[in-house]
């Protein structure tokens, strides 16, 4: 799933564990572990950026401006004539709100979440887990959706409150849930609910709302098992996704597979650069589906 040409994005270049970007009209550099090769383009270039994240030495990050971006400063997109706008903001860790590798993922779960839609008869009831600040969630909703977005942060649920607002969907489209996915999911397992569709996009590690430890290597197939017990079996599908590093696709296929899947496609995530021909890798993907089209 490669994130090739979009409006208000440009991966320029990339190298020596950084990388080069235009987003939303903001020229920044950012810390990119995988590029681990040398820049195409010149230092001038590179120092033509006005706003660079610097990863600190506690492992956090800080940005540094030449120019203070724009404040209301957002991210249009477009699906199937439906137009959202997703809020930018540049916080530590070099993030902005917005993943840019997730752009195909959208694309898929937003024809996914639209089929069920038609198969059913009804809006599909769908799970976003470690949903950060809710663009899949809003996409699925512009589907036709009934969406879960969790999230253990309180500031990036009101983010995607926020992303909601600026994108004009009803308000009870997504109910916004502060909670750890693990303790979501076992709670719904226990009260007996089902769902149509669910996205899970864990961090390698991270807390819960109550310090609840996760660790992707030790906890992943855990969470398939319960991602698996609640979901609808004759009809729904599964995204699950990687950015730990050693994991590959077939070890997410061998994780997810079960007998009621019709269909397992693991695969990689990237983003094509601007002008070469060169893809920065971003994580590891498999999707399932129990239904055929």
């Amino acid at each position: 799933m490669l994130t090739e040409k979009l409006p208000n994005y440009e991966l320029l270049d990339s190298g020596l564990g950084r990388k080069l970007e235009i987003i939303s009209g903001v020229r920044v550099t950012r810390p990119s572990p995988q590029a681990i090769w040398k820049p195409r383009l010149s230092d001038k270039d590179w120092n033509s950026a006005t706003s660079n994240c610097i990863r600190t030495k506690d492992g956090g990050g800080k940005w540094e401006h030449k120019k203070e971006p724009n404040p209301n400063l957002v991210l249009p997109y477009e699906i199937d004539g439906k137009k959202l706008q997703f809020r930018l903001k540049f916080t530590s860790f070099g993030h902005c709100g917005v993943f840019f590798e997730q752009i195909p993922v959208w694309e898929w779960l937003y024809q996914e979440t639209k089929y069920l839609k038609e198969k059913l008869g009804r809006a599909p009831k769908v799970v976003n887990l470690f949903g950060y600040t809710g663009c899949a969630s809003l996409v699925m909703a512009a589907a036709g959706a009934e969406v879960f977005h969790v999230d253990s942060s309180k500031g990036v649920l009101d983010w995607g409150k926020e992303n909601q607002l600026l994108s004009k969907l009803p308000k009870d489209s997504v109910r916004w849930v502060q909670e750890d996915a693990q303790e979501f999911m076992r709670h719904s397992f226990k009260k007996k609910f089902t769902y149509d569709g669910i996205l899970a996009d864990p961090p390698s590690w991270g807390h819960g709302v109550k310090k609840e430890v996760w660790d992707f290597e030790k906890h992943i197939h855990l969470l398939v098992e319960l991602l698996n017990s609640v979901l609808n079996h004759e009809n729904s599908f599964l995204f699950l996704s990687s950015h730990t590093h050693g994991v590959q696709p077939e070890a997410l296929r061998n994780i997810v597979m079960e007998k009621w899947w019709k269909r397992l496609e693991p695969g990689e995530l990237g983003v094509k650069h601007q002008n070469d021909e060169r893809i920065l890798p971003a994580g590891m993907f498999v999707t399932a589906r129990s239904y055929q089209r």
